[in-house]
C-alpha cells in the first residue's frame, strides 16, 4: 500500500472514531461536564446538589420557549441558550430525579394555548410582533406545578436560585411558617376579619403562614422562621426563649430601631401589648442576644444626607411651604445594597427607612457576617431622643454645619454561622426549660437584622396616589423572610451575578472613536455658530437688505447668498469628515473582532492540523531515507 493511500484511509478512520467518540460520549457521558468559565457559570452550587440528592419523587422540567419569534431578541435567544444549558446540567446532575423537555412555542398554535394556560407570561419586544414565550414550568408526580411566567436576562444571577426553589417547592408544597413577635400594629389576620392593615402584614398573610405569638408567650412554637418586628418589654425568660429557638432551628428575621416613629404614633393611642401598663416603646433591641452575636446596637439614630427623603415644612421666618430633604428619612439606594446576597442583589428601588439605628458588627469564631445595606458617606449621629423630637431640615442644617459629615454606617447585616448563647449560665428565673439546654447552634444559623422598623410603614413606599409600591421595603423583608424559610441547601445558594468580561482593545477603539466623533461634533457646532454671529453681525451693521433683514420674499444679498452656500458647504464637508471617521474607527473594530474570532475560532485546529502534517512529512521523510540507505 502507497503513502499516499495509508495517509488516506488514515485520515478517514481518524474522522470515523471521532464522529463515534462524540455521538458515545453524548449519549453515555452526558453527566460529565467540566466547567472553565471564570465564574463556573455552569456548575451548580453543593446546595442545589443536595436539593437534587433529596428528591423522593421525578420531578419534570418543561421549557417552553418561542424560538422563531426569539431570534428577533438577540438579548432573550443568548439567555435562551443560558437556561437551557442550565437545565441540561440540572437533568445531568440529578441521577434521573430531574426530567428537562423544552417545547418550542409557535404563534397561535396548541403549544401556546398549553403555556398561557399554565401561567407563562409572553413578551412583545415591539407592538404587533409575535409573542415571545420564555417560562418554565415544573411537575411532580401527582402534578403538582410551579412555574417561572417569564425569564428574565435582567435576574440572571439569580437563576440557579430560582431553579433550585422551584423544584424545592414541588418537593416541599407547604408554605412557610413564620412566627410574629412585634410591639407594632402589624396584624395579618386583619384582612380576614375585614379590617384594614399595612400593605405589608397583607402580603405576609397571602405568600405566608403566620403564626402570631401572644405577648405573655414562655415557648417559641414549631415555625420555620422568627421574625421579630420591634419586640416591646420582652422578660428575660421570653429572651431565653427566642435564644434557644435561633441556636435549635437558626432562622430569624429581627428589625428593631432606636426611635420607632411607628411606635412613636401608636404609643399616642395604644398601648404595649407586651407591658399593658405602659405604652408602646420607642426604641427596641434584643439584648442581651445582640451583644452575644457580636452586634453592636447603640441606640443611636443616623442621619444621611445624600440620600435624604424630601418633606414638606414651613420657613421658620415666613411661614411659607417648601419641600427639602430631610436626614432623618432617608433612601437606602441599590448602591448601598449588596450585590452579592440573594436577599438584596435584585432590588433596584432601594429602601426607604426613618430614624433607623446603625450596627456594628465584632467577628466571632465560625461566624461570617454580610453588609446588605449601609448609608452613603454624608452621615452623622444624634441621640434618639432628638431625633423623636423631629427636627425640621433647617433646624438640622444648623447642627450638621457643626458637626456634619461622617461615614458610611451599616444599617442592615445577614449572619451565618454558629451563635453562641446569651445565657450562658443557664436558663434565667420563669424560663420555661427545654428538653435539652443549648450553649451553641445546633446547625449553621442565618439571622437578618435591620436597625429600623418604619421601613415597614406604609407611609415609606407606597405611593397615596396609586397604591403601587415606590421602593422595596415590603419586598426586601419579605423576600429575606421566604429564603430564610428555606432548606439550609437552599438558603446556601448565593447570587451568582456573571462578572461582565471586556475586551479592553475594542473598547478603547470604542472609546477613541466615540471621541473622535464628539469631536467633530462639537467642531460643527462651533462653525455653525460662528456663521450665525457672523449673520448676526451683518444684520446689526445694516448690511442685510433682502431675506435676512426680515423682507418676505425678498431675494438674498450676493453677501448672504455667499454666506449661505459657505455654511452649506461647510456642514457638508465636517458631515463628511464625521461620517469617515466614524467609518475609519468601526472598522478598526471590525478587523480587531476578526482577528480575535480567528485566534479563539481558528488559530488552534490550524496549529495542530499544520503540526500533524508537519510530523507527517518528517516522518515519511526518513522513512525514504531509511529505505535509501
Amino acid at each position: 500500500m502507497s503513502a499516499r493511500r495509508f495517509a488516506a484511509i488514515a485520515a478517514l478512520a481518524f474522522l470515523v472514531m471521532f464522529v463515534a467518540v462524540n455521538v458515545l460520549a453524548n449519549s453515555w457521558l452526558r453527566s460529565w461536564r467540566i466547567d472553565l468559565t471564570q465564574d463556573q457559570l455552569y456548575s451548580i452550587s453543593p446546595g442545589t446538589q443536595t436539593i437534587l440528592n433529596q428528591l423522593s419523587e421525578p420531578v419534570t422540567l418543561t421549557l417552553y420557549y418561542s424560538r422563531d419569534a426569539g431570534a428577533a431578541a438577540k438579548p432573550l435567544q443568548d439567555y435562551a441558550v443560558r437556561v437551557r444549558e442550565m437545565l441540561q446540567t440540572y437533568a445531568a446532575r440529578s441521577r434521573g430525579r430531574v426530567r428537562f423537555v423544552e417545547v418550542n412555542v409557535a404563534p397561535f398554535s396548541e403549544q401556546e394555548d398549553v403555556a398561557a394556560e399554565a401561567g407563562l407570561r409572553p413578551f412583545r419586544p415591539y407592538q404587533g410582533a409575535d409573542a415571545i414565550y420564555f417560562g418554565l414550568v415544573g411537575a411532580n408526580a401527582i402534578d403538582d406545578t410551579r412555574a417561572i411566567p417569564f425569564f428574565e436576562p435582567s435576574r440572571e444571577a439569580f437563576l440557579e436560585y430560582e431553579l433550585t426553589r422551584l423544584i424545592y417547592e414541588l418537593e416541599n408544597p407547604t408554605r412557610t411558617r413564620v412566627g410574629l413577635i412585634t410591639a407594632l400594629s402589624i396584624d395579618p389576620s386583619a384582612p380576614a376579619r375585614g379590617q384594614q392593615t399595612s400593605v405589608f402584614a397583607s402580603e405576609m398573610a397571602r405568600v405566608l403562614q403566620i403564626v402570631q405569638i401572644a405577648p405573655d408567650f414562655t415557648e417559641i412554637p414549631d415555625v420555620d422562621v422568627l421574625a421579630i418586628i420591634h419586640p416591646g418589654d420582652l422578660s428575660q425568660a421570653q429572651l431565653f426563649a427566642i435564644d434557644q429557638f435561633i441556636l435549635r432551628r437558626g432562622r430569624a428575621f429581627i428589625a428593631v430601631d432606636p426611635a420607632s416613629m411607628m411606635a412613636q404614633d401608636q404609643g399616642m393611642t395604644g398601648l404595649d401589648p407586651f407591658n399593658p401598663a405602659m405604652p408602646a416603646p420607642t426604641a427596641s433591641t434584643l439584648e442581651p442576644l445582640l451583644t452575644a452575636w457580636g452586634v453592636g446596637f447603640d441606640g443611636i439614630v443616623v442621619l444621611d444626607g445624600q440620600n435624604a427623603l424630601p418633606v414638606r415644612t414651613e420657613r421658620p421666618d415666613t411661614g411659607e411651604v417648601v419641600e427639602l430633604p430631610q436626614p432623618l428619612l432617608f433612601a437606602l439606594t441599590a448602591e448601598g445594597l449588596s450585590r452579592d446576597d440573594l436577599m438584596t442583589a435584585w432590588l433596584r428601588r432601594g429602601i426607604n427607612v426613618g430614624m433607623a439605628g446603625t450596627l456594628n458588627v465584632t467577628a466571632r469564631p465560625g461566624v461570617e457576617s454580610i453588609t446588605l445595606a449601609r448609608t452613603s458617606g454624608d452621615t452623622m449621629r444624634i441621640p434618639a431622643q432628638a431625633a423623636l423630637a423631629r427636627p425640621t431640615p433647617f433646624e438640622l442644617a444648623q447642627i450638621w454645619r457643626q458637626g456634619g459629615g461622617g461615614r458610611m454606617e451599616t444599617v442592615a447585616v445577614r449572619l451565618s454561622g454558629a451563635l453562641e448563647t446569651a445565657f450562658p449560665a443557664g436558663a434565667p428565673e420563669g424560663a420555661a426549660a427545654p428538653a435539652q439546654v443549648l450553649a451553641r447552634s445546633q446547625a449553621g444559623a442565618e439571622i437578618v437584622i435591620i436597625a429600623d422598623t418604619d421601613f415597614l410603614d406604609d407611609a415609606f413606599y407606597i405611593d397615596p396616589n396609586s397604591g403601587a409600591a415606590a421602593a422595596d421595603n415590603a419586598a426586601f423583608a419579605l423576600n429575606a423572610i421566604d429564603i430564610l424559610g428555606g432548606s439550609d441547601a437552599l438558603v446556601s445558594l448565593r447570587s451568582r451575578a456573571p462578572r461582565e468580561r471586556r475586551m479592553t482593545m475594542i473598547d478603547a477603539l470604542e472609546r477613541d472613536a466615540q471621541s473622535a466623533i464628539e469631536s467633530r461634533e462639537e467642531e460643527l457646532r462651533a462653525d455653525l455658530a460662528a456663521t450665525e454671529a457672523r449673520l448676526a453681525q451683518i444684520q446689526e451693521q445694516g448690511r442685510g437688505s433682502g431675506a435676512f433683514a426680515g423682507a418676505l420674499g425678498a431675494e438674498m444679498t450676493p453677501e448672504e447668498a455667499a454666506i449661505v452656500r459657505e455654511l452649506e458647504a461647510r456642514i457638508l464637508e465636517v458631515r463628511g469628515q464625521l461620517r469617515r471617521t466614524e467609518r475609519e474607527h468601526r472598522g478598526d473594530v471590525s478587523r480587531l473582532e476578526t482577528l480575535m474570532v480567528f485566534i479563539n475560532v481558528w488559530l488552534a485546529p490550524l496549529l495542530v492540523a499544520g503540526a500533524g502534517l508537519f510530523f507527517f512529512w518528517r516522518r515519511q521523510r526518513r522513512a525514504r531515507q531509511g529505505e535509501a540507505r
